[in-house]
């Protein structure tokens, strides 16, 4: 993974960027620290207290700003989320072909944990979380704009035979699929090299599940 002080500079940049307002110092910091709460304990293990002993804060300073750990939990995952959907957008811009389409979102989805491995890792776990509680209806929303492009590319292509007709919620599974299977066992310590490592042979493997054969 990347150095320890690298790591820190990217995340530090991600909060900046989700919360850039000069007044959010005090947010950002907890937001850091929460991550690597959440990492090491596990989100439901991880309590209000945890998180006020890491941060420093006090349990009235988390509430007043994010009402209490499930706040925590989102705010955290969508400056992750955000700043992942980020990266996706500005690579699979201009791109009017699947086959190069997929290219792109794979190579970004890999970079990106790769970059930002101890984020990656929470937005893994706490996606369900997420998805399960009072903001999963943005979450469907944020996911919705982040794939509409890609699933417009794909739609047309298969109108002109290039890719096999295939229900669109199923292509992200067999588009990000392996690249995901691959991310979680590096992240889990079980493979050695990076994902981004292999984005070229991943993206080719989700290209030939999806293109028609002539």
């Amino acid at each position: 993974m990347k150095s320890p002080a690298g790591a820190a500079v990217r995340l530090h940049a991600l909060l900046e960027k989700a919360v850039p307002e000069a007044r959010g110092a005090t947010r950002r910091q907890l937001l850091a620290e929460a991550l690597g709460c959440f990492n090491a304990r596990g989100i439901d293990a991880t309590t209000i207290d945890d998180l006020r002993r890491v941060s420093g804060q006090s349990v009235g300073t988390i509430y007043h700003h994010f009402k209490n750990k499930d706040g925590v939990v989102a705010a955290l995952f969508f400056a992750g989320f955000d700043d992942q959907s980020r990266v996706i957008a500005e690579r699979i811009a201009g791109h009017s072909d699947s086959h190069s389409m997929v290219e792109a979102l794979v190579g970004a989805y890999l970079d990106w944990i790769t970059e930002m491995p101890e984020m990656a890792q929470f937005l893994l776990t706490a996606r369900e979380a997420v998805s399960q509680g009072p903001m999963g209806g943005q979450l469907t929303q944020r996911l919705e704009a982040r794939y509409r492009p890609v699933d417009e590319c794909f739609a047309r292509d298969m109108r002109m035979g290039r890719v096999l007709s295939l229900p669109l919620e199923l292509i992200p599974a067999l588009v990000l699929g392996a690249a995901e299977s691959y991310a979680r066992g590096w992240l889990a310590g079980r493979r050695q090299a990076p994902p981004a490592s292999y984005a070229v042979h991943l993206a080719e493997a989700a290209w030939r599940s999806i293109a028609r054969q002539i």
